[in-house]
């Protein structure tokens, strides 16, 4: 039969009874189906030796010279010694080729051998270093017996005996193997797990949301204590819930003492915010709350230096607290206060239930029949559920009574002061709308001011921005001035219509300007689609500069990209408009000087000889052509096809190399 859930939960001590029948070859143990079904308990005093042999193992290895002894029992054991333990059973017929595990519980490292052969190893026997110990084999091993012979269980045994001290005592026996069937273990064991991790979690999770919600509450609202109590409270059940799962689960026993260490501090903190969230609530003397918490803190301390001692303490602790709890409810109940009630269902609610388990398991133990709805496992969860939070949601409710009557009493104050307040409210409205209507007012005006003044600063700009480059009109708003600037690497492009007095008097001066206008708009798309700056026009001749404001290496090569376009340009007007006059360009590469002139119609210009040789180079171009000096030539000669024309005499600068720039080559 399953034990009753809540029940074990209950129980402070576990009662074993111990058979001491001996076990041997001649006697060996008999299961039966039934005996394996609910698992069968090996507790008889077996073969036993102090020493380490892996004969010990085999099935016919003679052990009558072997003692017997209570293997379970810790005081056979003595401190980093091997000992080897024999044990034989037989299984009825019923239970040949059925699946078998052993559940194994012990405080060590073991090897099991079955009929000689090794089937699971917990933990691990070796040297100091090398040891470790396991407290269970999570997942056993499964075999299956084909006869109803003798079996010989052979358990090689590295028990934990004496060393450090641990702050609880974590298991009453040394060694604990239990023979059962597997498919009633596994099955029993997934349910089980899957129940107590749901229980356990569950309680975990609502209890630490819960301490974490009050825990708002109050870093919210100081003034509010209490909701500092409650949420210690609500967060050592959590942690309690926790470890209460990890010490079921736990299989190493170095974590023992930290698992104590932990729920120690969650016993600590629950009766420590109890009494601190009674008291604050219901209690008139101050001084008793300071000194429960003072013996809190002291607990703590005194667990650094004798835990064991410590932990019994607690226990006393959590006893004065809780009777000193239910005393003030329920003094504050007679005097009928209203959050009393509240408060105090819960409470009684808690020991109304613990008074009932403790009645229906004392009439249990006397064979006394209980309604079956009060015996089953269902029951005895709902009943510890119910018990767990039963208190804490009756603290919820109080304090989600004083949060609405607090809100409801500041409702009414906050009507009180609305009826008071509309009156200069209404008042206060006739003057603010006189005051809107005339900063709306004002606001118009000013938009429409703002708006005109913008269209007039962006009209300046762009004609600062046609006048000038962009980096030096910039500058020139900025400070107000802009100093002439050095370029050592630029490429100067001039050109020139030919024999253009001739055709202005044959086209006419109005015809001829409409003729300039639509060429040199094109020219100035060209140097835009280049990157080039366009310095002036002079008459028919159209100057522009590659390398300047903004430095350019390929200065040379963009400039002569240009030209070609602008003779491109030209050759296919040409075949629309007759009237097109023909062309000569001239570049020239090197240093110049630009900058602004004058301070009244101020206007962007270059000098140098640069400039000047520039202007040698279209004067001695060919109608059509674009002419280039050496220095030009020495930049572009990779990547334009280029003509040489020879030494040419140029007016003040003597005879000169010149070339013809003709096409970009494919590179």
């Amino acid at each position: 039969m399953k034990k009753n859930i809540l029940f074990a939960f209950l129980v402070l001590m576990v009662l074993q009874t111990f058979c001491f029948a001996q076990n041997s070859f001649d006697k060996p143990k008999v299961f039966t189906e039934k005996n394996l079904m609910y698992g069968a308990l090996i507790d008889e005093e077996s073969k036993f030796i102090a020493d380490d042999n892996p004969a010990f193992a085999l099935p016919n290895y003679n052990d009558s010279a072997w003692k017997y002894a209570d293997f379970s029992s810790k005081k056979a054991y003595d401190k980093d010694q091997v000992y080897w333990i024999r044990y034989y059973f037989k299984i009825d017929s019923a239970s040949v080729n059925k699946s078998l595990c052993f559940d194994i519980k012990q405080v060590g490292a073991s090897e099991i051998y079955l009929n000689g052969k090794k089937i699971e190893t917990i933990g691990k026997i070796g040297k100091s270093g090398a040891r470790e110990f396991r407290m269970k084999n999570d997942i056993p091993e499964l075999f299956s017996l084909n006869n109803t012979e003798v079996n010989v269980l052979a358990i090689r045994f590295l028990p934990i005996v004496g060393g450090k001290k641990m702050a609880i005592n974590y298991s009453p026996v040394a060694l604990d193997i239990e023979l059962i069937d597997a498919k009633e273990f596994i099955h029993d064991k997934v349910e089980m797990e899957q129940g107590f991790n749901f229980v356990s979690m569950l309680i975990c999770g609502v209890f630490s949301a819960l301490g974490f919600i009050h825990l708002l509450l109050f870093l919210f609202y100081r003034k509010a204590i209490y909701n500092l109590y409650f949420s210690i409270y609500n967060l050592s059940i959590g942690l309690m819930s926790y470890m209460v799962l990890l010490f079921f689960e736990m299989n190493n026993p170095e974590k023992i003492d930290a698992y104590a260490f932990f729920s120690f501090l969650s016993m600590l903190a629950f009766g420590a915010s109890l009494t601190g969230f009674v008291n604050t609530l219901f209690g008139r003397s101050k001084i008793r709350l300071k000194i429960l918490l003072i013996f809190a803190a002291l607990l703590l301390i005194l667990y650094y230096f004798s835990a064991k001692v410590a932990i019994s303490l607690v226990m006393f602790y959590l006893f004065f607290v809780w009777s000193e709890s239910l005393y003030l409810i329920i003094r504050a109940m007679i005097r009928k206060e209203k959050s009393a009630f509240i408060v105090g269902g819960g409470i009684l609610t808690f020991v109304a239930i613990i008074i009932l388990t403790i009645i229906f398991n004392i009439l249990d133990s006397l064979n006394i029949v209980a309604p079956k709805m009060f015996s089953g496992d269902t029951f005895g969860i709902i009943v510890l559920i119910v018990i767990f939070v039963s208190f804490p949601i009756s603290i919820s409710a109080y304090l989600g009574w004083q949060f609405a009557s607090t809100n409801l009493s500041l409702v009414k104050q906050l009507d009180e002061v609305n009826r008071l307040s509309d009156i200069n409210l209404k008042q206060e409205q006739e003057k603010q709308q006189i005051l809107q209507d005339q900063n709306d007012l004002l606001e118009q005006q000013v938009d429409e001011r703002t708006f005109e003044l913008q269209k007039e600063k962006q009209k300046t700009e762009n004609l600062l921005l046609n006048i000038l480059p962009h980096e030096v009109a910039e500058e020139l708003k900025e400070n107000g001035s802009s100093e002439a600037k050095y370029y050592d690497e630029v490429s100067v492009l001039f050109t020139d219509f030919v024999n253009f007095t001739q055709s202005s008097e044959k086209m006419g001066a109005e015809k001829m300007l409409v003729e300039l206008n639509e060429c040199f708009t094109a020219f100035d798309m060209i140097m835009e689609k280049h990157g080039l700056e366009k310095i002036k026009t002079i008459g028919d001749a159209y100057l522009a500069v590659c390398g300047l404001p903004i430095k350019n290496e390929c200065h040379a090569y963009k400039t002569v990209l240009v030209a070609l376009d602008i003779i491109h340009f030209i050759e296919e007007r040409k075949k629309t408009n007759p009237d097109v006059l023909d062309i000569r360009i001239g570049i020239n590469s090197g240093s110049l000087i630009a900058g602004i002139v004058g301070v009244k119609k101020f206007a962007y210009d270059i000098w140098g000889d640069t400039v000047n040789t520039a202007a040698r180079m279209e004067q001695n171009s060919e109608r059509g052509k674009i002419n280039i000096s050496e220095s030009t030539y020495q930049l572009i000669k990779e990547k334009i096809t280029c003509e040489y024309r020879g030494k040419i005499h140029t007016k003040g600068k003597g005879d000169m190399d010149m070339y013809f720039a003709l096409e970009a080559k494919n590179i």
